[in-house]
């Protein structure tokens, strides 16, 4: 009992760090849902992305728990493979820090009316990353809880006016949308694996604060999908489509504002495997400068052309990554679920024997 209140507030943390892992630019402008929901009968595809959220989530962390971390969960599951998804786990990252950094500037553009040429909003990024360097987990945990709330409020505000569109659909799409989606969940939880391996490895229950993270995930992206469905199909080709669907000069700063906190919550999390890379090897500080400097190159591609060809990509090798824990990791079937039950079978029957009853004499 003197535990659940440690065990409570890791919880929230644990819950708290996921969703702002998924909810980024491309999630609260709605650029990523668009491209991977269908434009009809979305919510049962939200229900869906719930449970592979959680079953990912769980996944990963109790990967953690058993090997100690992401670096021991590579080594133990892909052996010699382990330096080819260490690599892409490397690139993928870069490419999420690109695309919150080209969110940022979107944000800036469509939403604070910042029309500059060259993209200072993303630059402005660039010295806060390098002073998140170092910070682990626990400066994680501490960057979004204090900015998620924000996020949570707007999205529960936004729920009252948009929630309603989205119940039918085509079922002639079911297939195509469900390995979109799939491709999603998988590229999300691919990226967020690092740090939920790492969080495992801190010795904590976290099966709670997955479930809730994916139960917020899934609400957040059937309201911003409602929002987006009652504006039409011109929010849907707008770069940011929910910002679109928003209109109004005083929602629209509001909403960049809370945009930005989702595209800060992403963009450390993304971060925290390219400098845990660096961090105490030579060079360490120049190996992070250049890092950011590549991030920064290629976020001036562009926050769509970003998302829709290099995501599925991203969520392919996610997929493989996540298939392979799975099958070589043998987690589901351990504890906490049935492990428990379990002993306490092995342990009656040992007693009933030591008794001088055994199974077959009953």
């Amino acid at each position: 009992m003197n535990n659940f209140p440690k065990k409570a507030t890791y919880t929230v943390k644990l819950s708290f760090t996921l969703f702002g892992t998924i909810v980024g630019a491309g999630f609260l402008s709605g650029a990523e849902l668009v491209r991977f929901f269908p434009s009809e009968g979305f919510y049962a595809y939200a229900a869906i992305s719930f449970l592979l959220y959680a079953g990912c989530f769980y996944l990963m962390f109790r990967c953690g728990a058993k090997y100690g971390g992401y670096e021991r969960t590579l080594a133990a599951l892909f052996g010699k493979g382990a330096p080819l998804f260490r690599a892409l786990m490397q690139i993928s990252s870069l490419i999420m820090c690109a695309s919150m950094l080209a969110g940022l500037n979107a944000a800036a553009q469509e939403g604070l009316g910042f029309a500059s040429a060259f993209p200072l909003a993303a630059l402005a990024a660039v010295p806060l990353l390098y002073l998140m360097s170092g910070k682990g987990v626990k400066g994680l945990f501490f960057a979004n809880l204090l900015l998620v709330p924000f996020i949570l409020i707007f999205i529960a505000a936004s729920a009252r006016g948009f929630v309603g569109e989205g119940m039918h659909g085509r079922s002639a799409d079911a297939f195509s949308c469900l390995v979109s989606l799939i491709l999603y969940v998988s590229m999300n939880c691919y990226l967020a694996a690092p740090l939920v391996c790492d969080a495992g490895a801190q010795g904590a229950s976290g099966g709670a604060g997955c479930v809730i993270a994916s139960v917020l995930i899934g609400v957040a992206t059937a309201v911003l999908l409602s929002g987006i469905a009652r504006a039409g199909d011109a929010a849907r080709e707008a770069q940011m489509p929910f910002l679109y669907a928003l209109g109004g000069a005083k929602i629209r700063v509001l909403f960049t504002l809370i945009c930005i906190c989702g595209i800060l919550t992403t963009l450390f999390s993304s971060w925290y495997p390219l400098q845990a890379t660096a961090q105490g090897k030579r060079h360490a500080a120049l190996r992070r400068a250049a890092l950011l400097v590549a991030a920064f190159a290629l976020s001036m591609i562009g926050l769509k052309p970003i998302i829709r060809f290099v995501y599925p990509l991203v969520g392919a090798a996610g997929a493989i990554f996540l298939a392979v824990c799975a099958a070589r990791g043998r987690l589901f079937f351990q504890k906490p679920f049935f492990g428990e039950r379990d002993e306490r079978i092995h342990t009656g029957g040992k007693h009933a024997q030591n008794g001088g009853r055994r199974h077959n004499e009953v």
